[in-house]
């Protein structure tokens, strides 16, 4: 019969900047081997809100799946009362992603959310200065100009995470957060805020480096104010973001983007992101449904 057992991980053993903190790790052992295991911290997507727990890291032994999910349910049980569990599957970081998303639901959890991946190349294709907009990087403006359309971008977004966490806190505090920890100096020149050519706020689209890979970029956030939508303001968006990215050396842009959000799903295609290019598909479930 395998035990479950609870250790308490020592910071020292967690990969440096790692967000999972403070973690427990749970393992299943037979005979002194290890099965399965699974790590329970505060979660990347939560990091400023120390409440909300996340199941990552979950691995287990050939043929152990029996052993992944009496690990996975000590985890869940093992968080505090009302906090949910979520457990995040890549299938860019796990081939078996398929028998990581049957853990989950035999353990109870719920899809949460699900993401496609889009990958945009570039070929040397056209890229127009988007019309009608005054584009302006961070470098040059500072971040305060950001804050408020952050906010009122996301206030209204169809980002399923994003509203989760957005709706815990104010606007401004939201914005002011996410962008201290999101957009580095070095990222500041493909930061970029968008107005009409009349002076009338429209939105933004930030560009970053790709952690480990300095030929390509991420599109991080990328938002229009509720009243400017309609009028197709996110495609040119997207090319001042593909136009950042060239300056900048990139050979491609990822995204991910919420299913759900259909609008941006549809800018995405349109923009001539691929969603078959890399196996970038994310799902995120959890344990109980947030209130």
């Amino acid at each position: 019969m395998s035990e479950v057992r609870r250790i308490v991980l020592d910071h020292s053993r967690v990969r440096p900047g790692s967000t999972l903190r403070p973690i427990s790790r749970f393992v299943v052992e037979r005979d002194g081997v290890e099965q399965a295991s699974v790590v329970l911290g505060r979660a990347e997507i939560f990091e400023r809100e120390p409440l909300e727990y996340a199941v990552a890291r979950l691995s287990w032994a050939d043929g152990g799946l029996g052993d992944a999910r009496a690990v996975v349910a000590a985890a869940v049980g093992s968080a505090p009362p009302g906090i949910p569990v979520y457990l995040p599957v890549s299938a860019a970081v796990s081939a078996d992603h398929a028998a990581r998303r049957d853990v989950a639901l035999a353990c109870g959890f719920e899809l949460f959310q699900e993401k496609e991946g889009f990958r945009w190349a570039d070929t040397g294709q056209a890229l127009p200065e988007p019309a009608g907009l005054r584009l302006e990087p961070m470098s040059r403006i500072g971040p305060e100009a950001f804050v408020s359309v952050l906010g009122r971008c996301v206030a209204q977004t169809l980002d399923r995470t994003d509203a989760l966490v957005f709706g815990r806190q104010q606007p401004r505090q939201w914005a002011t957060t996410f962008l201290n920890h999101h957009a580095s100096a070095a990222d500041a020149q493909s930061w970029l805020y968008a107005e009409t050519t009349g002076g009338a706020p429209v939105g933004f689209v930030g560009l970053a480096q790709r952690e480990g890979d300095p030929e390509v970029g991420t599109i991080v956030l990328i938002g229009v104010l509720p009243e400017q939508r309609g009028h197709r303001y996110v495609d040119r968006l997207l090319t001042a973001a593909y136009r950042a990215a060239r300056a900048r050396g990139f050979v491609a842009v990822r995204s991910l983007v919420d299913v759900d959000n259909h609008p941006m799903m549809a800018a995405m295609r349109r923009s001539g992101a691929d969603p078959d290019a890399d196996p970038w598909h994310g799902w995120l479930f959890t344990s109980a449904r947030d209130a």
